[in-house]
């Protein structure tokens, strides 16, 4: 039997080796599926949360009361829409005509007040942001200005114990087609306006321009009070006439439609449209102004609206207003302004009477 050679040292070497990695192999598989064993324990204990997409921490509760999103409303607007619109309008205090589902002047004024006592874009129609508003806990009740305290420097009272403009009754006096000016009827106390305004607060259109005193008075302190809400640019364009002055527009109105061609008859009729005869003109009384802005037409302004909303707080009305142009007889004058007093005109406001409606309910 032949003798067997004895391993080499090279060969034991590599023997060493490969037990070595065999041993290392089997503590690690050891390791690792120990380490997968705890992990998959953590796991059953503590579960990766899942996230709730259907409840974002940014979601917005809707109000309730929120009617569900419908088309602008605006002047001309009608329907049940529009009485919803009304009866809220009504329930703050902003409106406070009949629940008809017509979104007119009255409306429209009402939707006015509330935009700018709610800092809302103010254009008289009730869109999304309005509506949102509105509807909403938000919603506050109609803040009433007040009256603002007299000029600092007080004016004497009307040398004469009689009221412009005031019956015996303490009614005002109507003057229109119907009702002309009584012959016998005289100014109180005129003053000429470019030499008794503050030309601060007002421009006066005209040298000749005059109105009465008390009168003239409680405009300086309405559009003062404009000036402080950021409204400085203002005009009067007429103040008083007298009935010759009116006679003598009336006549120059025709004449010119004469030239037109017009015959006498259709000139006089088609006169009396826009320009009011002699002795059936407010501005007879002295205490009517028309307001305006210098190059604007002041339907457009931002004056139109505040006095629109303001105006009674001072004793004046808006004399012919769009919705009563059947009661009134004389076509749209948002600039036409007359002073009444404000135990007269905040009434009217508050009861959307025109001053033929107001006579009639109560001038008896």
């Amino acid at each position: 039997m032949p003798e067997r050679k004895p391993a080499s040292p090279t060969l034991i070497a590599a023997y060493i080796a490969l037990l070595i990695l065999i041993i290392a192999a089997v503590v690690m598989g050891v390791r690792v599926s120990n380490r997968n064993a705890q992990v998959q324990h953590e796991r059953s204990l503590t579960p990766t949360p899942i996230p709730a997409y259907a409840q974002s921490v940014m979601q917005v509760t809707i109000d309730p009361a929120l009617p569900t999103p419908g088309p602008l409303l605006k002047n001309g607007s009608t329907g049940q829409a529009v009485v919803q619109l009304q009866s809220r309008l009504q329930e703050l205090g902003y409106y406070t005509g009949e629940l008809d589902g017509q979104f007119g002047p009255a409306t429209a004024n009402a939707v006015l007040l509330f935009q700018q006592q709610h800092d809302l874009d103010v254009d008289g129609k009730v869109g999304a942001a309005t509506s949102a508003v509105l509807y909403s806990s938000l919603a506050h009740a109609i803040i009433i200005t007040p009256t603002p305290a007299p000029t600092p420097t007080p004016t004497p009272a009307p040398t004469s114990a009689r009221l412009p403009g005031v019956l015996a009754n303490g009614m005002p006096m109507l003057v229109n087609a119907d009702n002309f000016l009584p012959d016998s009827y005289e100014p109180v106390e005129l003053v000429r306006m470019r030499d008794y305004c503050d030309s601060s607060i007002v421009t006066i259109k005209g040298s000749e321009i005059e109105g009465e005193r008390i009168a003239v008075d409680a405009l300086m302190t309405m559009l003062r009070a404009a000036h402080q809400d950021g409204l400085t640019i203002w005009q009067i364009s007429a103040g008083y006439r007298s009935v010759a002055y009116q006679q003598k527009l009336f006549d120059d109105q025709v004449y010119a439609y004469r030239q037109d061609g017009m015959t006498g008859s259709e000139a006089r009729a088609k006169t009396r449209q826009t320009v009011a005869l002699p002795g059936a003109s407010e501005h007879h009384l002295g205490l009517a102004f028309d307001v305006t802005v210098p190059g604007q037409q002041f339907s457009n302004t931002q004056q139109h609206i505040w006095l629109a909303q303001h105006c009674w707080e001072y004793g004046f009305i808006l004399r012919y207003p769009i919705d009563k142009v059947d009661v009134t007889g004389i076509s749209y004058e948002p600039w036409h302004v007359r002073y009444v007093g404000v135990e007269h005109s905040i009434p009217m406001r508050d009861q959307d009477l025109v001053l033929e409606e107001y006579l009639a309910r109560y001038g008896s």
